[in-house]
């Protein structure tokens, strides 16, 4: 069913896309980070499709909830509209059809940032293993052959070596040109600047080895380093929640339960600490660490 409509919008609007093809390099390199195997006419078309569903929903949903509303108040249908309801139509049509468009033309950088996250979240590891395998004479192209098997070790760095066995296995490339490829379409720029060096190295006439062992100890140090700056950002955050959401409401709720008991304040501003602004502050905390983590 999706696929149907994936090929009704592209025959409706994929020639519209086609044509100004270069105008969206910036979504088809993220298309490709991220690894969403579809063309950019291809993905804008369905965009367009959908945010044209989203639109007429949204016109659809408004009617029916005036039509309701006629019944419910007993007044003709044609004549409860207003002012007001021919700027709320074209405003929120406008919206649904802009969000979702613009939900489609982000969701690739969004998802290639997603990758770059995970890449780099295991590619000190994996440089690692590299530099140990290369340490025993193990040759550069099979080390990223067994690279490319370890997914459940080194998750996205083993999905991005198997682009490096896809390009020399089935493709036919050589391993340098393999490496220069995965470097122009991965998502993650530390990993790029590794395989530029990597590539570097060869060209020049550099042993790969030493390089591999060289970069796992820069990559172990920086990966460190990131980890001290965590758990300092960390422990401030603690200072923050402590000060802002335990002693400050604790000290607050001790003087209000005095003044309502003297009959100076109300208990509504009493509740609206204890069951709206705690939650709220301990939740956005729990966002403020995941995100930042």
């Amino acid at each position: 069913m999706n696929a149907d409509i994936n090929e009704i919008a592209y025959g409706i609007f994929g020639e519209y896309f086609r044509r100004r093809r270069a105008k969206f390099d910036s979504v088809r390199e993220n298309l490709i980070r991220a690894r969403i195997y579809v063309p950019v006419e291809r993905w804008l078309s369905t965009a367009l499709f959908y945010s044209l569903i989203g639109a007429i929903c949204v016109l659809f949903i408004y009617l029916l909830m005036k039509l309701m509303l006629s019944l419910i108040l007993e007044v003709d249908f044609s004549s409860s509209f207003d002012l007001l309801d021919f700027m709320l139509i074209p405003a929120g049509i406008l919206l649904a059809f802009f969000s979702v468009f613009f939900g489609f033309y982000c969701l690739p950088n969004i998802k290639a940032w997603e990758r770059r996250g995970k890449i780099e979240a295991f590619l000190p590891y994996a440089i690692g293993y590299i530099s140990s395998m290369a340490s025993i004479g193990v040759i550069p192209y099979e080390i990223f052959k067994k690279l490319s098997e370890m997914e459940g070790n080194y998750g996205e760095v083993s999905m991005e070596a198997k682009q490096i066995v896809r390009d020399v296995e089935l493709l036919g490339l050589d391993f340098i040109t393999a490496l220069r490829n995965l470097a122009t379409v991965t998502a993650s720029q530390q990993m790029r600047s590794f395989l530029q060096g990597a590539v570097t190295t060869a060209l020049t006439g550099g042993e790969m080895g030493p390089y591999f062992i060289n970069a796992a100890t820069m990559y172990m140090e920086e990966r460190r380093r990131k980890y001290g700056d965590f758990i300092t950002m960390l422990g401030l955050f603690a200072e923050f929640y402590v000060v802002g959401l335990v002693a400050a409401p604790l000290l607050i709720m001790v003087v209000m339960s005095i003044m309502c008991f003297l009959g100076t304040a109300s208990l509504s501003l009493l509740a609206a600490i204890v069951y709206i602004i705690i939650p709220l502050g301990s939740a956005g905390f729990i966002f403020l660490i995941d995100l930042y983590s």
